[in-house]
């Protein structure tokens, strides 16, 4: 049986028979196999007062319970002891069970073995406490954010509060002043007529009565001026679909155009109107093959189911206004060839 074939598993045999705990070390040692009188380069992984775990540089095939003697030095203080070896893993690691130890000796590796017991035990404890500080710092920073969280969480409602409270107050004041203003539109005030004072006749040579003074016949009352429209445009009857882009929010309400002029349009909408007057929209339809999208201003919201929109357009191009009156134009010319009236609104 050669020495590879005598090789074991040291989990399978060594780890059972030790009687004392060893502890992690990295030092350099020298392994001289007694036998072959061969040194070997290596390094020692785990050491106890029983025996030693190595490493060497070169593959190890030296087999199972060969001499060995190996060298190192732990803590400034230089060991020298035989063994025999007691596992390899047939690559580069083996296992040494010392032999032979003096008391002396054996003294001198427990008080060091002590040493770096005491070391690793105080490792372990200060990477422990720095293990706790760092938890309960994270702990801290958590709570932290967390109450800021609230903190700002509460702010957000606060501020959501305020604001549907003064929305609700804003659109109280709205329905308020429409109401008045419908009732102020539905009285139809008609001004009381003023008697003019008497202007004295005037003086023309030889008595003579100017043509234009001739006494008005009676019976025919003075004509009272006509109402002034407050539309500059008239505005035609039109029935196509619409889109209201609400600026401000993102958002759009559809409907269908009940009237249009160069100044603006009214737009009949699916649902209630979400926004009130003075609300900065675009407008977009399709009328005649010609595609609109106009940039305007919501000027009156006409019932009080808020369907009805009213919306005035702004900063119009010339090339948009030009096209907006042609198409008039040609509505008013349609209209003219089928006899029916142009219904202003």
């Amino acid at each position: 049986m050669n020495a590879e074939e005598r090789t074991v598993d040291p989990d399978a045999q060594g780890a059972e028979r030790r009687t004392r705990t060893r502890f992690d070390v990295d030092e350099d040692s020298q392994l001289l196999l007694v036998n072959h009188g061969l040194l070997v380069e290596s390094r020692i992984l785990d050491l106890s007062l029983d025996g030693c775990r190595m490493y060497t540089t070169d593959r190890f095939t030296a087999g199972l319970h060969a001499r060995v003697e190996l060298s190192f030095k732990i803590n400034g203080i230089d060991f020298r002891f035989c063994g025999l070896t007691q596992w390899t893993d047939g690559q580069h690691q083996v296992g040494i069970r010392f032999v032979d130890v003096s008391a002396r000796r054996r003294g001198d590796l427990a008080e060091v073995i002590s040493e770096v017991e005491a070391a690793i035990t105080a490792k372990a404890e200060e990477l422990a406490a720095e293990k706790l500080a760092v938890e309960q710092q994270a702990h801290l920073e958590t709570e932290e954010a967390q109450v800021a969280l609230n903190k700002a969480q509460a702010l957000l409602e606060l501020a959501e509060k305020q604001a549907r409270d003064e929305a609700l107050q804003a659109l109280a004041l709205f329905e308020e002043a429409e109401l008045q203003l419908r009732e102020t539109e539905g009285l139809h005030l008609v001004p009381a007529r003023l008697t003019p004072a008497p202007v004295p006749a005037p003086i023309y040579p030889d008595r003579l009565t100017p043509k234009d003074e001739s006494p008005e016949p009676p019976g025919q009352p003075a004509p009272r001026p006509a109402p002034r429209d407050r539309r500059a445009q008239s505005r035609h009857e039109v029935d196509t679909s619409a889109v209201i882009h609400l600026i401000n929010v993102g958002s759009k309400v559809g409907g269908r155009i009940n009237d249009l002029s160069v100044s603006g349009c009214r737009i009949h909408t699916e649902n209630a109107f979400p926004v009130g007057i003075y609300t900065r929209v675009e407008t977009e339809f399709n009328l005649e093959g010609l595609p609109f999208r106009l940039g305007g201003v919501v000027q009156a919201i006409h019932d009080r189911d808020r369907h009805s929109v009213g919306i005035r357009f702004l900063d119009m191009s010339d090339r948009k206004r030009e096209q907006v009156e042609q198409l008039i134009d040609e509505i008013e010319q349609m209209r003219a060839s089928r006899k029916l009236p142009d219904s202003g609104k």
